[in-house]
């Protein structure tokens, strides 16, 4: 079989060890061994253990040489031929391995490009980084096509060589799941007839929390039944709860923390909201279209190569609590409209966005690099 590391800077719930999980359960069928190298942080790396051929715990931020340099005799002495990064802290060791490494071929999935979160000085290093990066990089890999027009247009990729490969979704997940919702309500201390409005996101800026729970505010006022539930955790938690104080939404919001009965709790849901400024493709959008929950999303990178705009669910401007709650009272009061734009977004996942897609298009990547050898 031929071998392949995969390098992730976190087993931490998210994207991209969704991503690679994906992968690495149907890698063998392919003819391919894949090795991961991540740290012990998360909830990710006991199935990354079982599904990997071998797992590497290593430790990867901050930036360390000695890191480096205990991949790259992993590499010489595993014979690995192909390396892969996910994520741009990834690629920051992935890349100069293959100057260490002659022969073997890189591979870079960005998963998100957010150079809004630095500042003016930080971002040029950052672009400058990249924009050397790209000389020791086989093939990049965009999960959507918007992602890739920013990746070419920062100059962070050349165009013969960027590949999009969307995400996917596993639709075994999604069909005939029965779920009783009288049991998670009570679960959440919310009311029989609550209209639940859900989102499912890692609690940090990039994600639009604020914004969230300032149009839910806006919306309770005028529909009482109203409730959210937001699943995830992480750094924003504090910030997220006292908003919510501030905001006397005490008894109306849940912090759910992370779960992994995601797909269960989709079809409790009678909204999703994607509040996010920035995505890559955002798996929570295309399970939530699987599950047949009408979708309220900011028209971002990424959010829009999931949802168009009347046709599988509403758009609405990121950074706008006014357009959010203008968005969430379109989906509750035109509940005929969204069950068209339900069936849509099903026919859409089922066409473009399955995981079986998603992996195929990826180990031809493998395949045709490794013929070039």
């Amino acid at each position: 079989m031929k071998k392949i590391l995969y390098i992730a800077i976190s087993s931490q719930t998210g994207g991209v060890p969704k991503h690679i999980l994906n992968a690495l359960k149907r890698a063998k069928e392919f003819g391919y061994e894949i090795t991961v190298a991540a740290p012990k942080d998360g909830d990710y790396y006991r199935w990354f253990q079982e599904y990997s051929s071998e797992m590497i715990n290593i430790s990867l931020k901050p930036y360390s040489v000695v890191s480096l340099w205990k991949l790259r005799q992993y590499i010489k002495h595993n014979k690995i031929e192909v390396v892969h990064s996910h994520g741009k802290g990834a690629g920051m060791y992935a890349r100069p391995l293959r100057v260490l490494c002659p022969g073997i071929k890189v591979v870079h999935t960005f998963h998100g490009i957010y150079l809004e979160q630095y500042g003016t000085a930080l971002k040029r290093v950052y672009c400058f980084i990249e924009r050397i990066l790209r000389h020791w990089t086989d093939t990049f890999i965009c999960v959507s096509e918007s992602e890739r027009e920013e990746a070419l247009r920062w100059g962070f990729a050349f165009p013969n060589a960027i590949k999009v490969i969307a995400n996917g979704v596993d639709l075994e997940l999604y069909k005939n799941e029965m779920v009783n919702r009288s049991i998670y309500l009570n679960e959440f201390e919310l009311p029989q007839n609550a209209y639940v409005i859900g989102c499912v996101a890692r609690l940090e800026v990039m994600k639009g929390h604020e914004y969230l729970l300032r149009a839910f505010e806006i919306i309770n006022r005028k529909y009482r039944q109203t409730r959210l539930i937001l699943i995830g955790d992480g750094p924003a938690r504090q910030e997220i709860e006292n908003l919510i104080k501030e905001l006397q939404l005490e008894t109306k919001v849940v912090l759910a923390g992370f779960r992994h009965d995601v797909p269960k709790l989709l079809k409790i849901m009678d909204l999703f909201v994607s509040a996010s400024l920035k995505e890559g493709m955002p798996y929570t959008l295309i399970e939530a279209l699987a599950a047949g929950v009408p979708v309220v999303a900011t028209d971002v990178i990424g959010n829009r190569d999931v949802v168009g705009d009347g046709k599988e669910g509403f758009l609405v401007c990121p950074k706008d609590e006014n357009s959010l709650a203008e968005g969430m009272e379109k989906a509750i009061t035109q509940r005929e409209l969204c069950r068209e734009y339900v069936l849509a977004g099903q026919k859409k996942v089922e066409r473009d966005l399955t995981v079986e897609s998603s992996v195929k298009h990826l180990f031809e990547v493998y395949k045709g690099l490794l013929k070039e050898k």
